[in-house]
């Protein structure tokens, strides 16, 4: 199954495509089954139906790549049907792995991601652990420095020599050095484990005494909606006047996730204004629908916070999809600062169909905010630009981007590059490892 570098929600979903040449097939039409489920589960009867559906519900019908009778698998054929270039977002995966990340919040690997840790991409290091993870279980950290695994050293890692694994009890063993340079060897084997979506939280001090929330929020799916609304007390009880999402490795996720973070952000003030719009294609108007603020984290107690006059966001370029949604549906209402680097830019989102065991997430979708703004496929740069720190844990008010949030707490400007802990590389964050971003997805 094809895997993107960021990902959707359950329901209504946005996600940025892939694109192909314009123009149908030399096909036969057969009877598809179309809009129910295919006539048949032999390839004659999916590829039907899947034709059907796109020319119907896909957000470039007119636009569709020719359908590729050649293909030997129902992925490859998918692919073939996308709009080219523009759709670097659909994407097609089991049905079991779309039902193991949306409705059970589970995953099967290892557990880890990576990133360059220099510039001239010398070397890759750890830059997140999912903590239930077994590499998280076992003790890897980020900025643990690779110096092998199975063997492989960072090039051929980064040049795809490591097999992709998704089964359980298949054993890995890691080399990693620490910043103080102690080396050490761990060996896991893959397994199920639960999802973090809520990664750290933490009541920081800004330089001017202002008492400031952290919130790293991984991906938006429903079993981080517990700990989301936890750590909104914690908030609210701390007194904080600012606020800081860390959001830069957050893929996307719910739709409906998002807008019960993006609710608590913009406070009570706003309960019943747009939160986004969802625009179909031309063919399908009369689905184009509105959702507004909640006043409750879905039915927790949890309620927004409202001494919040602007909120910062740290992101990078594998902040995606209903995380940027959760930036431009604040922007009508709230002064949204973002530290880091230029978003994905992912303005669509899908409504996945199933079939045959597949689901196909094709970009039904463009997601708009209050303001009919969606025009940001080139990503949301950042108001200041500053680069990853792997040197420091996520939270830590000396970690760069951090740091930089809460000199502007301070300055009300972006901090003197000299003041942050690195330049800003000239390299785009790749997060090679088996953590793969969510897409978004609209329920």
């Amino acid at each position: 199954m094809r895997s993107l570098a960021c990902a959707g929600v359950v329901g209504l979903v946005v996600l940025a495509g892939c694109g192909g040449g314009g123009g149908g097939g030399s096909e036969a039409p057969v009877a598809s089954g179309y809009p129910g489920s295919p006539a048949s589960c032999d390839a004659t009867g999916q590829r039907a139906w899947l034709r059907d559906y796109m020319t119907d519900a896909y957000f470039w019908y007119d636009k569709q790549g020719a359908p590729n009778a050649a293909a030997t698998s129902m992925d490859a054929y998918f692919d073939s049907l996308l709009y080219q270039p523009t759709d670097r977002y659909s994407y097609s995966q089991t049905t079991d792995s779309a039902n193991q990340f949306y409705v059970d919040g589970t995953r099967t690997g290892y557990g880890y991601a990576l990133d360059w840790l220099d510039a001239a991409r010398t070397t890759l290091a750890v830059r997140l652990v999912e903590p239930l993870s077994p590499v998280g279980v076992a003790g890897l950290q980020r900025g643990d420095r690779i110096v092998s695994i199975d063997g492989k050293t960072s090039a051929e890692i980064a040049n795809g020599g490591l097999t992709a694994v998704d089964t359980t009890g298949v054993p890995r063993t890691m080399v990693v050095r620490n910043a103080a340079g102690t080396q050490r060897s761990l060996t896991v084997q893959s397994a199920t484990y639960a999802l973090t979506p809520v990664n750290t939280v933490a009541v920081l001090t800004a330089p001017n005494g202002a008492k400031t929330g952290y919130l790293m929020y991984q991906e938006f799916i429903a079993s981080g909606q517990v700990a989301m609304g936890a750590a909104f007390d914690r908030f609210r009880t701390a007194g904080i006047t600012e606020l800081v999402l860390d959001l830069r490795y957050n893929g996307g996720g719910s739709t409906q996730q998002a807008r019960y973070l993006a609710g608590l952000v913009a406070g009570s003030a706003q309960t019943g204004k747009v939160f986004a719009q969802y625009q179909f294609n031309a063919k399908n108007t009369a689905r184009n629908s509105t959702q507004n603020f909640v006043g409750v984290s879905g039915g927790l107690p949890t309620a927004p916070l409202d001494s919040l006059g602007r909120v910062f966001v740290i992101t990078s370029p594998s902040t995606a999809s209903a995380s940027e949604l959760v930036i431009n549906a604040l922007r009508p209402y709230k002064t949204v600062v973002t530290i880091g680097d230029t978003t994905y830019g992912k303005p669509y989102a899908f409504q996945p169909v199933s079939a045959c065991g597949t689901t196909y997430n094709a970009v039904n979708i463009v997601v708009a905010n209050a303001l009919n703004f969606s025009d940001y496929s080139a990503g949301f740069a950042p108001t200041c630009a500053v680069a990853d720190d792997l040197d420091h844990p996520l939270g830590d008010p000396v970690e760069s981007r951090t740091a930089a949030a809460l000199g502007f707490i301070q300055s009300g400007a972006c901090p003197p590059r000299a003041s942050v802990a690195k330049s800003l590389g000239s390299t785009t964050s790749r997060g090679f490892g088996d953590i793969s971003p969510p897409q978004m997805r609209v329920d």
